[in-house]
């Protein structure tokens, strides 16, 4: 069975950490990937020290309309996000003091198997928008509860590209301002980790495009337990956008239905394996994507390396 400290040093790979995927609302991206922060205890931080971690990830599954249902474009894509968290040793209010810098690169292809010109695709890939998480704050409760807060910048640095007012198919990028607090909690205790995490996302509006992506809600979650060397369990995402797109001040209509707002819903679960390796730990997860509504409904199998450098 891992010891606390153990437990705790896996947070090294998350808290607030974000990546992407191809969706219809959010005018192209949602700037927090589905379920990137499952398997790792978001409520602690690990002692003081600087921290890495590499994740990479393939993605594949349809394109559903509003409705709920595959209407015909599948996607597929590839991820490398590296990330450093650091923890100086730091406390603000009974809390330990974290900060954060996440860079993800992205590949994305949009299959259309029907149409009237036949069949097509359309790819594309580059460096995704810089997150900047300047706070994490952590409060050990009693026992193994913890709980922690945190603040997330999406800066619009990316490979963002586009055609006059529309955003091109091989953009890989936001052109606006994402904010995204985030509030965990996470019991470590006689080997378990289960952690809830929550983070909502307020965008601000594309100045090039007009397009202002809804606001939107993201859950998830962990539950696994620790036979040493070896962590399994279960892991699990809920998106639901709960304000809706719209561009140039009007509602945007749903995809391949009808009403507006273009709310993007997404839901996935799948197992959980890490093995620690002492100075470094290796995960694997597989999230299924089960349902979604106006956009990506991928499943997401990731690998991922993280490790102290300090």
């Amino acid at each position: 069975m891992l010891n606390m400290k153990t437990l705790l040093a896996l947070a090294a790979g998350a808290a607030v950490t974000m990546a992407v995927s191809k969706a219809n609302a959010a005018e192209f991206y949602t700037p927090m990937q589905p379920g990137v922060s499952t398997g790792v205890p978001a409520g602690a931080l690990p002692p003081p020290g600087l921290y890495g971690d590499i994740d990479t990830y393939e993605l594949s599954g349809p394109i559903k309309n509003g409705n709920g249902n595959s209407f015909g474009p599948k996607q597929s894509g590839s991820d490398v996000t590296p990330q450093l968290l650091y923890v100086p040793g730091w406390t603000f209010l009974g809390a330990n003091y974290g900060a954060m810098l996440t860079q993800p690169f992205n590949f994305n292809t949009i299959k259309v198997t029907g149409g009237a010109s036949g069949p097509s695709s359309f790819t594309g890939g580059g460096m995704f928008n810089t997150i900047l998480t300047p706070e994490i704050l952590s409060w050990h409760l009693s026992g193994g509860n913890f709980v922690s807060e945190g603040l997330s910048l999406y800066l619009p640095d990316g490979d963002f590209r586009h055609a006059g007012t529309t955003e091109t198919t091989d953009s890989i990028a936001n052109n606006y301002y994402t904010f995204e607090p985030n509030f965990a909690y996470s019991y470590l205790g006689g080997g378990w980790d289960i952690t809830l995490n929550n983070v909502v996302d307020f965008n601000t509006t594309d100045s090039t495009t007009h397009y202002h992506s809804g606001d939107t809600y993201y859950l998830d979650w962990t539950l696994a337990h620790a036979f040493a060397p070896f962590t399994v369990g279960l892991i699990g995402n809920y998106i639901q956008q709960f304000t809706g797109d719209t561009q140039f001040g009007a509602p945007v209509p749903n995809t391949a239905s009808a009403g507006t707002g273009n709310e993007y819903m997404h839901a996935s679960v799948g197992p959980i394996l890490a093995y620690n390796l002492g100075k470094a730990t290796i995960t694997f997860r597989y999230l299924n994507g089960f349902a979604g509504k106006n956009g990506g409904n991928p499943s997401f199998f990731h690998f991922g390396v993280s490790f102290p450098i300090f």
